[in-house]
């Protein structure tokens, strides 16, 4: 379960990153919060195997 705590962590943080980028920032390090965007993404992918590998188990 806390897997699944993190997933939405993460995902909350890339929909953060973007709002920031765009609103906060007004889109001048766009290409920086892209990257975020990508490494949030992969380490989301990561909760989600984990989640599903302990998921099955039980």
């Amino acid at each position: 379960m806390k897997y699944i705590k993190w997933m939405y962590v993460v995902m909350a943080a890339m929909v953060l990153v973007n709002l920031a980028s765009e609103y906060i920032l007004n889109g001048k390090y766009s290409a920086i919060a892209s990257w975020l965007v990508t490494a949030l993404f992969f380490f989301g992918t990561l909760f989600f195997i984990n989640a599903k590998h302990s998921l099955s188990k039980k």
